[in-house]
């Protein structure tokens, strides 16, 4: 009598597990939860909804680090991250719970964090919800990080072929001392500045919605201190052996999609680690005086 009812409990249980797995949206369907936008804070943000309690607790669970005003450098993390891990089926389902790793985030102790994502119960709000965070999913398999593959070779003799257009006056980064110069003297001015920064291996990688791609810093005014705040950042990006530059970025606003790409970000380069620390002091500062 035992083994009978020991049995068809079993079957009870397998039952219910295959009729939770029939109601499991496909991979395509989770692909498309986040829209058109690729690899950007705004599809996360279309796919789930992310408390700012478990974003908190996130925090908590992971080594110190200035992730900026409203962890914008976190979500970029996490943008780039959970995509990836759908692309990929880095996930496990736990009755109805999508399992996947917070990328490669650990805690103080070096453990893997973990996200649970379940589906919204209010359908006019994003299709998911984070739900859980930890080190211990309760699942009998734990899923792996997501691969960024690989990167094209940024190599220092490549042409650096200037697309970007240097006199837009909507363009929010100067080119200090350059002002009123020939454009065809401020393209050689700035090709030979990112040269000579790749040359010295100060480039970086980082990824964003048009892909994979390297920051250089440009120093026009003084090379004294290459950990120092260059002047501005040239974001390349590798088609058919040219390194091709289509726009000019602050410091500040290249961190981020660099910090995706690195485990840690005491990975990333110093004028770079440099100019973060320095935009979030003053940020800090200015909300004190406020």
């Amino acid at each position: 009598m035992t083994n009978t009812t020991t049995t068809a409990s079993r079957d009870d249980e397998d039952q219910q597990q295959d009729l939770a797995t029939a109601y499991l949206p496909t991979h395509e369907s989770l692909l498309e939860d986040f829209g058109d936008d690729y690899l950007s804070i705004q599809a996360l943000f279309r796919f789930c909804y992310l408390p700012a309690g478990r974003l908190s607790f996130l925090k908590g669970l992971t080594v110190d680090e200035e992730w900026g005003t409203r962890d914008f450098a976190l979500l970029k993390y996490l943008a780039v991250h959970l995509r990836l891990a759908i692309e990929q089926k880095c996930y496990i389902w736990n009755e109805g719970q999508l399992v996947l790793t917070a990328g490669s985030l650990t805690t103080r102790t070096g453990a893997p964090i973990y996200l649970g994502i379940s589906r919204n119960a209010q359908p006019e709000g994003n299709p998911w919800v984070a739900n859980w965070v930890g080190e211990r999913p309760n699942t009998q398999a734990l899923p792996e990080p997501p691969q960024l593959g690989t990167w094209a070779e940024l190599n220092p003799s490549m042409e650096i072929v200037i697309a970007c257009e240097l006199e837009h006056p909507e363009r929010k980064v100067a080119l200090r001392g350059l002002e009123g110069a020939p454009i065809v003297a401020q393209c050689a001015a700035l090709s030979g500045a990112i040269s000579w920064s790749i040359h010295r291996g100060l480039a970086t990688r980082q990824i964003h919605s048009g892909g994979k791609g390297y920051f250089v810093p440009v120093y026009l005014h003084s090379r004294e201190d290459l950990h120092g705040l260059p002047d501005f950042v040239a974001p390349l990006v590798m088609q058919k052996g040219r390194a091709v530059l289509r726009a000019i970025l602050s410091p500040q606003n290249a961190y981020a999609p660099a910090r995706a790409v690195v485990q840690r970000c005491e990975e990333l380069p110093p004028w770079l680690l440099n100019a973060w620390v320095d935009s979030s002091a003053e940020e800090e500062a200015l909300r004190t005086d406020a």
